[in-house]
Parts: C-alpha cells; sequence; structure tokens
C-alpha cells in the first residue's frame, strides 16, 4: 500500500462488485472524495461465476461495460434437471436480455477496481481495517485515514457493520463444495443445474478452458459425508449425469473448497453515517443468480444513500434498510417455491427444510 491523502468523504471498506460499484457511482456522479480499501491484491480465485443478462444496464450506468471486452466468455442458456432427470434448456434469446457471461471472476473484480484508480479514486489493495473510532477514523494497515460516511462492501462476513453491533441472520446453512477442472470439451456455453437428493450440482464452463463444478447442499450434509474430502466429493460427483458428463477428460486442478452459501440478512442495515451494500447487506442463494447482480445494484443506490446523506437528507438511509428488508422477503418466497418444484425426494431433510 502506497501513500495516499487520508481525508475523504466516503469510505468503501470491501473492493467486490458492491463496493467497486458504489465507488465508480460516487466518481461519476457526484464530487466527493472516494477511497476503496480492499484486503486482498486481485491475485487470488473467487467464487461466483455467472453474470446474468439484467446485469447489462448496471455496467452501463456505471460507464463500465468495458469489463466485458477481454478475458469473458459468453453464455447463451441455462440449462436444469429440476424436478424430473431430464435436462431443460432455457435460450437468452428468447428472453431479450442479452446474453449472460461466465466470468475469470478474479479479472472482473480487478478490472472493476482498476476503473475507480483510473477515475480519481484511490484505490488501497492488500490493506485492512483495524481499528474503527466514530465519524470515522479508520485504522488501515500502519496509517489512518478519516472519513464522514462508511459502505461495509465486505461480502456476508460484514466486517465493519459488525464493528457498531450489526449481526446477520441465517434462513438456512447451505454450503457450496467448489471445485475447478481444466481441459475437456468446453463447448457447452451453458450454465447447469442438477438437482440431487440431498442438494443439487452447478457448473459452468469459463474462460481458458476450465469449468467450474459445485455441489451445493447443507452444512451438516458436509459434515456427515466428509465431503470437504476430495475423493468423497469426487465420489459424490461420479454420481451424477449430466454434471459428470461436463467434465470426461478435464482435470480437476483446484479444490473443492468450502464457501457460505447461506441466506442472510443483516441487522441493522444501516446506522449513524454508514450502510452496508452487497452481501454485507442480503446473501442469497446461488440458485437465484442474484450475486453480482444485487450487489452492483445494491453498491449503486448505497453511494446515492451516502451522498445524499452527505448532502443533509437523513431519510435515505432508513429507506435503503426497508426497501433491503422488503427484497430479501420477496426473495424468499421464490426460493420457497421454486425449491417446491423438486418432488423427487420427499423424504430428503435438504428439501424438507426448503419447502416447509
Amino acid at each position: 500500500m502506497s501513500e495516499f491523502d487520508s481525508d475523504f468523504d466516503v469510505a468503501i471498506v470491501g473492493g467486490g462488485p458492491a463496493g467497486s460499484a458504489a465507488a465508480l457511482t460516487l466518481l461519476r456522479y457526484s464530487k466527493l472524495r472516494t477511497v476503496v480499501i480492499e484486503r486482498s491484491s486481485y491475485d487470488g480465485w473467487r467464487a461466483g461465476e455467472t453474470l446474468s443478462p439484467g446485469v447489462l444496464p448496471l455496467l452501463g450506468y456505471l460507464g463500465a461495460e468495458g469489463v466485458l471486452s477481454e478475458g469473458q466468455r459468453r453464455a447463451y442458456a441455462t440449462s436444469a434437471a429440476w424436478g424430473s432427470a431430464d435436462v431443460v434448456s432455457r435460450d437468452f434469446l428468447y428472453t431479450g436480455g442479452g446474453d449472460a457471461w461466465h466470468l475469470d471472476r478474479t479479472r472482473f473484480d480487478a478490472a472493476l477496481a482498476g476503473l475507480v484508480a483510473d477515475r480519481g479514486g484511490t484505490l488501497l489493495t492488500g490493506a485492512t481495517v483495524g481499528k474503527v473510532e466514530p465519524r470515522w477514523t479508520l485504522g488501515v494497515n500502519d496509517s489512518t485515514i478519516q472519513a464522514k460516511f462508511v459502505i461495509d462492501a465486505t461480502g456476508r462476513h460484514a466486517s465493519f457493520a459488525r464493528t457498531q453491533g450489526a449481526h446477520a441472520t441465517a434462513d438456512d446453512h447451505l454450503t457450496g463444495l467448489v471445485a475447478i477442472f481444466e481441459g475437456g470439451d468446453d463447448s457447452q456455453a451453458a450454465t447447469l443445474v442438477e438437482a440431487v437428493e440431498d442438494g443439487w450440482w452447478y457448473s459452468a464452463h469459463l474462460p481458458s478452458n476450465r469449468t467450474v463444478v459445485a455441489f451445493m447442499t447443507d452444512a451438516d450434509v458436509v459434515r456427515a459425508g466428509r465431503l470437504h474430502d476430495q475423493e468423497a466429493w469426487l465420489e459424490r460427483l461420479g454420481d451424477t449425469r449430466p454434471t459428470r458428463l461436463r467434465i470426461v477428460n478435464a482435470q480437476l486442478v483446484h479444490g473443492p473448497i468450502a464457501c457460505p452459501a447461506h441466506s442472510q440478512m443483516l441487522d441493522p442495515v444501516a446506522g449513524e453515517g454508514w450502510l452496508a451494500a452487497g452481501e454485507a447487506a442480503a446473501g442469497f442463494d446461488p440458485l437465484s443468480s442474484m450475486g453480482i447482480g444485487y450487489a452492483i445494484a445494491s453498491g449503486i443506490q448505497s453511494a446515492r444513500v451516502a451522498a445524499s446523506t452527505l448532502g443533509g437528507d437523513t431519510e435515505h438511509q432508513q429507506l435503503f434498510a426497508n426497501d433491503v428488508r422488503r427484497h430479501y422477503q420477496s426473495y424468499l418466497a421464490k426460493r420457497q417455491a421454486y425449491y417446491r418444484m423438486e418432488k423427487r425426494w420427499p423424504e430428503s431433510p435438504f428439501w424438507a427444510r426448503r419447502q416447509a
């Protein structure tokens, strides 16, 4: 982390899609001094690969369409064996919303954050927030910065919000065991979901002839089956049909690693001089395909709230929190309806928990 100015209007903790979207909104539509504090250096693997068609207008709003120009892969359809063993496909051509994308997620996040620096924002990488003092003095590595408003975009950990007494309430214990394969036939440009007795499998072909394969199940199933173990995970994969066929002649090169995928909401979402955005505010089941899109939309909205709050309108923070709550409750109802479509395993605890 190099030398930087220490006085800002808005400090954004977390440099993923939500944090970068908040910063890019402030830089494009206000004159507020903005800093993004990101603990990584964008040099490690990141989960979350699918960008739905509805996100493209949001990237346009940010002036960030170019982040998809290199090293990313178009996806033209989604396929699912859900409710029966038959795979049913839906082509994006008939939705009118354009194509989806399968991402090199590290490249995508780094490209968005790079725009923050290019447009005059301050981007601190390899940086962590330590001591937090009111209104707001933040210890960042061995330095200190001042900010008038803080946006927590640290993901499900909501690390800044927790220093302010916030806590997350989870509605399930969904866990993703995610692995990367390399090689084989990657000609299928569609996301695939395959339901099984104690969860469901997700797979997508990524850039650079890689394929992500994830088993989504509950934490107790993971423990009971010792599914952190590679051999046990591969044995479960061998019991699948369309998922297994996608990786014929491919080589496992990474994982599986456990990634939290439960549904949760933060309480409170906002406080005096701060709010949470993206997965720090609300986390969603990957089945919803809401992850990156919600993060970017939430980041944009959080920036607007920060700007209006600093302009003297404090009502927008509560309206933002109310909107997150309504959105989350609506999502829970839709999630239940979708899980109820799968009726093959009525005695399975995994499905019963989501259909009750």
